[in-house]
């Protein structure tokens, strides 16, 4: 079988609003590609280099793949190089002389303008002609979006090899991600192409799917075990909530705020997945207290029994406790400072129904993608946050600004957020 070249530029059909085209790599690329190389190296998300490279060290680079064989793609836009993929043997034993690794890099200011999936898609549909009868990617756990992209176009997750890689004294898990050539991708597998309806609303079914897949598999760690007795004394948010709200805090990119944290249980799994990254994470809890009566969680002083389970539970000095309410300018300009210049990663919603208020207020400080964890988005007729609530998440979603992924436990309302589709009128930088 003959091998189509990649010098003959094929033009991307992912970005319809700009021309891109990808080629073979080229010796006066290798700069703009060791820019992008470099500035990965530095996020410790892409990469298990540590240390920066040079033009100079990766003269060679180029020579060790073959158009016809391991190509060296350059995605251009705009004159630039925008980013850049690899295939290359995964193993140097003839038995695996089918398979390749693939690796992808993206300029950071082309980002979100789909070269990470063109570049993908084209390695993919290239496959035969390469003689390649399958893919296999090698990525961080913690790097959630590559992840994401990977599941998108038809990856698996073939297994996880835990611990193996040291950032920073930080142990990290890798994941292999694999794919069998000839398998259908998201674009042309109608199964997996279309959404999932959940009741009036639209989730993107493999990040769902992949939510529930999360859930399966903290059932088998010691993690759970500890965030389900938080639950049982603490909470009245479901056990799959809680743990949600663990995973997310502790593999978002950004900070997390809590608004409504009642006696603690949503903010201690969250402060608990903070210290699990291994990462620097703010925490910040918003509650103005008083007193709710209930047969298992009542309470006379919501804020002194908050304070006390934070202490028992060791997260006093881990978590930024703001008492008061939301909407105060106080707790507006006590989180502007406590977050300066960082976005927050985890949203979480468990107060009065005003979702819409507590967006509009904070809306310029969540990060595109954000986590949302939205409580009373279903419940008891008698329950006066579910009517509000429901109608404003809805609103939400409609305009395309909130995303749904799902509901879980008793009615909580799960997804992502979508700051670009932000209404102007709700944003307070508009």
């Amino acid at each position: 079988m003959s091998a189509v070249s990649a010098s003959e530029d094929r033009r991307s059909q992912t970005a319809a609003s700009e021309e891109m085209t990808i080629r073979d790599a080229r010796e006066s690329d290798l700069p703009a590609i060791i820019d992008i190389y470099n500035t990965a190296v530095a996020t410790r998300m892409s990469t298990a280099q540590l240390e920066p490279v040079t033009v100079e060290s990766r003269r060679d680079w180029l020579k060790e793949h073959s158009p016809e064989r391991h190509p060296f793609w350059v995605m251009e836009c705009e004159g630039e190089v925008a980013g850049w993929l690899t295939l290359k043997s995964f193993i140097p034993r003839c038995a695996y002389s089918g398979t390749v690794e693939v690796s992808v890099y993206v300029d950071q200011r082309f980002r979100r303008r789909g070269v990470g999936r063109a570049l993908l898609e084209e390695g993919i549909a290239r496959s035969p002609a390469l003689e390649i009868s399958a893919m296999v990617g090698l990525i961080f756990a913690h790097n959630e979006p590559s992840l994401r992209l990977f599941e998108q176009l038809g990856f698996e997750r073939w297994g996880l090899l835990p611990r193996v890689a040291r950032l920073d004294d930080v142990e990290r898990d890798v994941m292999i991600m694999g794919r069998a050539c000839g398998a259908p991708t998201r674009t042309d597998a109608a199964s997996i192409s279309q959404p999932q309806q959940i009741g009036n609303q639209v989730a993107p079914a493999n990040e769902s799917l992949a939510l529930m897949h999360t859930l399966m598999q903290y059932r088998h760690e010691p993690i759970h075990a500890a965030l389900q007795k938080i639950r049982d004394q603490l909470s009245m948010l479901h056990l799959d909530v809680i743990v949600l709200i663990y995973h997310f805090a502790k593999t978002c990119a950004g900070q997390i705020v809590e608004i409504g944290a009642f006696t603690g249980a949503a903010t201690i799994a969250a402060a608990l997945g903070t210290r699990d990254s291994g990462k620097q994470k703010t925490v910040i809890a918003i509650e103005p207290g008083g007193s709710v009566k209930h047969k298992r969680l009542g309470t006379k002083n919501i804020l002194r029994d908050l304070e006390s389970n934070l202490g028992k539970h060791g997260m006093a000095e881990t978590v930024t406790l703001i008492k008061d309410y939301s909407f105060a300018p106080a707790t507006i300009s006590t989180i502007e400072r406590a977050l300066g210049s960082e976005k927050i990663g985890l949203f979480i919603l468990d107060a009065d129904g005003n979702v819409q208020r507590d967006i509009a207020l904070y809306g310029d400080k969540l990060a595109d993608g954000c986590w949302m964890i939205i409580d009373d988005y279903y419940g008891p007729s008698d329950n006066a946050k579910v009517t509000p609530t429901r109608a404003e998440v809805d609103a939400l979603v409609c305009a395309g600004s909130l995303e749904p992924l799902g509901f879980y436990g008793w009615g909580t309302w799960v997804g992502r957020w979508r700051r670009s589709k932000l209404p102007r009128d709700q944003s307070r930088d508009g």
